[in-house]
């Protein structure tokens, strides 16, 4: 196998040169011939790394020590799935698996795209990502390296890796962060010709795929911390996290500022601007996982591959952002009128607001991501960022993306009516009203929580709003109200879509607005029989039992928790991985849709006492369920709508639109 992942690597590296080449020479000779064969040579390069990439997985599965990532990261007592998912439990082959996910993208690009605008452009520019990825995998530590004397027990994948949730979420994070090369190239490849529109639908189609991936990823990555590490929490602001974070913040401006520019052909710079950035930022992201640069700056001054990404990251950059100021072209429309109309309360300029925000909040993030390695750099000293500064930030940009989510429907292109929104708006704010007085009425005395909550209502109030007002007027034509509303949204797939996605984020937001403030956490110490009260629950501590798994030795405790309606009965426990020769906590969950019961077990006495720290977190359900809902808006969305829509819709002047029609 270390072989034929050699021979792979290495033909796949000659092919990306090769079709670089080809494609340069052709665009120069304009060769037809040249040009297809460079758009061949992508899918061949594709092929190549999934022949390595097989060739690995074969190599971890059969337990080949005689290759050093396989036995740094596997063992012969390792389970299947975690044998699998070692695949990127490893630097080496994670860049594999970036490269894997590329191949993907590529091969479907070489064929969905092949009579795109510029498509030697596109894929010209996909082979130079393709290049870079494939020379970084021979020249930094190849997966296949082969050690002389092979052991006879591999060290074992990381502990804190062998969890289902940590085996789906890098590769649907890959899927997101790769996810926005092909968009990138399209961006870029517009840049270098005619000046048109074209390159906007199928930037948007890939987009939104990197965009649901991105999405996911960073919902399983907070699942796994929650379950996991033991904390309580699902989300710390790491630098890990943040950087998954930044193009997920940037996309999902994109997906927004798309909106504009397909209406009346405005914001283009600013568009294509928001595609190099998220893929830039998915390329910082692998930079600072992939470089050691997060652990210290001598560990990235050590680091063969963090020297070729930061390389590679300067020249993505200076190239993309050099042509689109160098061949960008100015786009006016009433975007860009209305400052000079005073036509400020309009659905541009909500859409402007929100880009600018969301782009605040990635700047943010960026700075207080970067800041300890520039000042590590500087002083040699680390100074530590955490949550106080990421909040202070991104909470007030959260509450006024809000408001933006609860007015922006309302609003009319080009102009609105003020009388007109103002009545609009009357209903869902005193519905928010009205919510905020009978929070205070049942004991609600949180200022901030009640501004919240009547906002919050009022987001949703004006979402439902516009459901019904669309379903009536399906209804008035003699559907019934579930025809109505399927056909409504199977008609406005985007725009009703986009609405669900919304209202999956307001259900996620009350589920981290509830867990974040009322959350309890007790530590308690019990003997055998004893039982202790966790706000409603009756805990009794049964005792602890010990026994062998695979490769494992687990002390398991057993508690029963009532809370006076149903009992159910918690494991939390320790495992030693011999292997590894590592202990981690397993903590125990009870979940309802009002609250988490979590229990972690701390220590176990010689007297047979058992530790356990308890939290009760309110809504956490809540936070799961949203994000689903905005994942099945996100593919509402980007369903297919079986018609082409025009890229551009011109309006006359003056433009009466319909309420219902917003």
């Amino acid at each position: 196998m270390s072989d034929l992942g050699h021979f792979a690597l290495f033909s796949a590296l000659v092919v990306s040169c090769y079709g670089l080449a080809a494609g340069l020479t052709g665009l120069r000779r304009r060769d037809p011939a040249l040009l297809e064969s460079s758009r061949r040579a992508l899918v061949v390069w594709a092929g190549f790394i999934a022949l390595a990439s097989a060739a690995l997985l074969v190599a971890l599965v059969r337990r080949d020590f005689a290759i050093r990532f396989v036995a740094e990261t596997t063992s012969r007592d390792l389970p299947l799935l975690y044998t699998i998912t070692a695949f990127w439990g490893g630097h080496a082959g994670s860049l594999l698996l970036w490269a894997l996910v590329l191949g993907v993208y590529a091969a479907a690009a070489a064929v969905r795209l092949r009579r795109a605008a510029n498509a030697p452009v596109v894929f010209l520019v996909l082979l130079a990502v393709a290049a870079f990825f494939t020379l970084t995998l021979a020249a930094s530590g190849s997966p296949f390296a082969a050690q002389p004397i092979p052991p006879p027990e591999g060290s074992g994948l990381n502990p804190l890796l062998r969890n289902p949730w940590m085996a789906a979420h890098p590769p649907a994070l890959y899927l997101g962060f790769v996810g926005t090369t092909v968009p990138f190239a399209v961006v870029v490849a517009s840049l270098a010709g005619p000046a048109d529109d074209r390159w906007i639908e199928p930037t948007r189609r890939w987009m939104r795929l990197a965009w649901f991936f991105l999405t996911l990823g960073l919902l399983f990555g907070a699942k796994w911390s929650y379950v996991v590490l033991g904390w309580g929490g699902y989300w710390a602001w790491d630098p890990v996290e943040n950087a998954a974070l930044m193009p997920w913040l940037t996309s999902t401006a994109f997906l927004h500022s798309a909106q504009v520019h397909r209406h009346d052909g405005s914001l283009g710079g600013w568009t294509r601007a928001l595609v190099l950035l998220s893929f830039v930022l998915a390329i910082l992201g692998t930079f600072l996982t992939r470089s050691g640069v997060l652990s210290s700056v001598h560990a990235f001054a050590n680091s063969t591959v963090g020297v070729y990404f930061l390389i590679f990251l300067a020249l993505s950059t200076v190239v993309s952002f050099g042509l689109l100021l160098t061949r960008g072209r100015p786009e006016r429309g009433p975007a860009a009128e209305m400052a000079a109309d005073g036509a400020l309360l309009s659905r541009e300029a909500a859409f402007l607001v929100n880009n600018v925000l969301f782009v605040v909040a990635a700047a943010a993030v960026l700075l207080g991501t970067l800041f300890p390695i520039i000042a590590e750099a500087v002083t040699g000293d680390r100074i530590n960022v955490g949550p106080p500064y990421f909040n202070q930030v991104m909470v007030p940009i959260v509450v006024l993306l809000l408001a933006l989510m609860g007015v922006g429907p309302l609003l009319s292109w080009r102009r609105s009516d003020p009388r007109a929104l103002g009545k609009a708006l009357s209903a869902p704010a005193a519905a928010g009203a009205l919510a905020a007085l009978g929070a205070a009425a049942a004991g609600l005395r949180h200022a901030i929580l009640s501004f919240l909550l009547a906002l919050g209502i009022f987001v949703a109030g004006t979402i439902v709003g516009e459901f019904a007002r669309g379903a009536l007027l399906r209804r008035g034509q003699g559907e019934a109200w579930p025809a109505a509303l399927l056909r409504l949204v199977s008609r406005g797939r985007t725009r009703y879509g986009g609405y669900i996605v919304h209202f999956g984020v307001l259900v996620m937001l009350a589920g981290i607005a509830a867990s974040s403030v009322f959350t309890t956490r007790t530590q308690v110490t019990l003997a055998p029989g004893e039982q202790v009260r966790v706000g409603r629950y009756q805990l009794r501590y049964e005792g602890v039992q010990a026994r062998r798994g695979s490769g494992l030795l687990i002390t398991e405790a057993r508690l029963t928790a009532d809370d006076g309606r149903a009992g159910a009965v918690l494991h939390p426990r320790h495992l030693y991985h011999v292997a590894n020769n590592q202990i981690t906590a397993e903590v125990a969950i009870r979940t309802t849709w009002r609250e988490d019961l979590y229990v972690v077990f701390i220590g176990l006495a010689a007297d047979r006492r058992a530790t356990f720290r308890v939290l009760l977190s309110p809504l956490v359900a809540w936070l799961w369920a949203g994000a689903v809902v905005a994942l099945i808006g996100g593919l509402v969305a980007a369903a297919p709508t079986g018609h082409r829509r025009p890229v551009r819709q011109a309006l006359p002047d003056a433009v009466v639109v319909p309420e219902e029609a917003r």
